[in-house]
């Protein structure tokens, strides 16, 4: 057997850590929070509350605010009002975080492909499927207030 599944997480989690950390850093995002997530995220979607961002970057809420806090010092996100709501605000990209932003998707792009490499496009898909199972068979065990 090449290896348990647990023990190929951890050599795949390993290598993508020593790929990304430099881009990462090199952006001037600290890699391991987050933040690379939240700024493609919003490039995808900008105009989310923070409830909303924290769902769609499998972040719980305290990471969240932690990592708004510290990207809107770093002048890459801003906090708005939301008009249809005084007590909740909308998170957006400044111009500054929309370049970064652009520069992180060419990063995640190019990791993509690179995780692609000599797979047939019918492997992928199967490994996605039986991926999507792993994930909700481990986010089931987790104590309700975690569920992601």
């Amino acid at each position: 057997m090449i290896g348990n599944i647990r023990e190929l997480f951890i050599r795949a989690e390993r290598a993508r850590k020593q790929l990304l950390s430099p881009v990462l850093s090199a952006n001037g995002l600290t890699p391991g929070q987050g933040q690379a997530g939240i700024l493609n995220t919003l490039l995808k979607e900008d105009r989310l509350n923070q409830k909303e961002l924290s769902c769609r970057c499998h972040m719980d809420t305290t990471t969240m605010s932690r990592n708004i806090d510290n990207l809107e010092k770093m002048g890459l996100l801003k906090r708005e009002m939301n008009p249809e709501s005084r007590r909740s605000v909308i998170i957006c990209l400044t111009e500054k975080g929309r370049e970064k932003a652009l520069n992180i998707r060419e990063m995640f792009t190019d990791f993509e492909n690179i995780l692609q490499k000599d797979i047939s496009e019918e492997d992928m898909e199967r490994f996605r499927s039986v991926l999507i199972k792993i994930c909700e068979n481990l986010e089931e065990k987790l104590p309700q207030e975690n569920q992601l």
